[in-house]
């Protein structure tokens, strides 16, 4: 049979659209399906456990894949220094009230005291990285940090801080502790540094430890010392009735654990000037001078030179402001040579 014939163009038409129509579907059959990205699961759990701390962090994916590597450890390492903010967020608070009564001012002596002073820092466990992933977009590293190495090296520093304590406090005199020696002052003084050594340690360890442990507890020889030493502290006392800056310098002993009182051990001498100048409708004070501590022989120990500045729109309040300040700055001096005694 013979077929009609159709016309050249025509045919022409029909077979590229059929090849069009073969390829098309042969490129759909063989092209590869895209699966979606696969991450880790401890991307998103990271693992839990009481003797290591774990952090996740990430960071964009760049040519530089090593630098995003290294960006995305320290966003890690952020994260477990947040779970320990976390973790202990009470435990430096403190109960500043402040009561009246025969002796003047009382607050919490020894523990205002201790947290005057800078303490060294220990060096601990670094973290380490456990884990990384590189996804299309972003890179993941896991970090963590031991705690038993760190609880074991701050253990090991409270028991050294405590040796240290009970050599010091060897010095002191036999007397009855309900009054402490006159004699003594300088090594009572002494004595504060240790046990703000001793009280920082005892945050990290709460920090870092897990477990029921009482590593940090002070032992009975310790506690007694430390009872010596509030008592101390509460007894001697700066007489500031003296000076023009009694209010201000009484509230400022108070702030570092000092007791402010009459007929103390102590006493306080002040020379100061106050003058104020005038502009754009404020008042600015200023004063410069010096604050003595004398012994109960009347012989100077010590002076400090210190300036201050108030400004207000009163010019009552710049001058308060500034004597204030000028207090506070003062026994802050005092109180660094006191505790740094050679």
């Amino acid at each position: 049979m013979k077929l009609s014939a159709l016309p050249t163009s025509y045919n022409w038409i029909m077979v590229t659209g059929l090849l069009f129509s073969l390829t098309g579907c042969t490129g759909l059959m063989t092209e590869p399906e895209q699966a979606p990205e696969t991450i880790p699961d401890w991307v998103l759990s990271p693992p839990r456990d009481n003797t290591h701390l774990y952090g996740v962090g990430s960071a964009p994916r760049i040519e530089n894949i090593a630098l995003a590597f290294n960006q995305a450890e320290q966003n890690g390492n952020a994260q477990i220094a947040q779970q320990l903010r976390t973790q202990v967020s009470q435990i430096n608070t403190q109960d500043t009230q402040v009561r009246s009564g025969q002796g003047g001012e009382q607050v919490s002596k020894t523990q205002t005291a201790y947290t005057q002073v800078t303490t060294s820092p220990i060096e601990l466990e670094q973290t380490k990285n456990e884990k990384r992933f590189a996804g299309e977009n972003y890179v993941y590293a896991m970090q963590s940090i031991d705690r038993r190495r760190i609880v074991a090296k701050l253990i090991i520093a409270i028991n050294d801080t405590d040796s240290t304590i009970l050599k010091e406090a060897a010095l002191l005199s036999k007397a009855d502790d309900q009054y402490p020696a006159p004699q003594d002052w300088q090594t009572y003084m002494q004595l504060i540094p240790y046990f703000a050594q001793r009280k920082s340690y005892v945050d990290e360890l709460t920090m870092y430890s897990v477990e029921n442990t009482s590593a940090g507890k002070a032992a009975s020889d310790i506690q007694a010392i430390e009872k010596r030493l509030n008592l101390a502290l509460s007894h001697y006392g700066f007489d500031v009735s003296s000076t023009r800056q009694a209010d201000q310098l009484a509230s400022a002993l108070s702030h570092f654990g000092l007791t402010p009182k009459s007929g103390s051990l102590f006493k306080l001498n002040s020379k100061t000037v106050l003058h104020t100048e005038e502009q754009d409708g404020r008042f600015y004070a200023f004063e410069d001078g010096t604050l003595e501590l004398i012994d109960p022989s009347g012989s100077r120990l010590a002076s400090w030179t210190v300036s201050s500045r108030g400004i207000a729109k009163n010019q009552g309040k710049a001058k308060e402001q500034a004597s204030y300040n000028w207090s506070k700055q003062a026994v802050e001096a005092m109180f660094t040579w006191l505790t740094r005694l050679d």
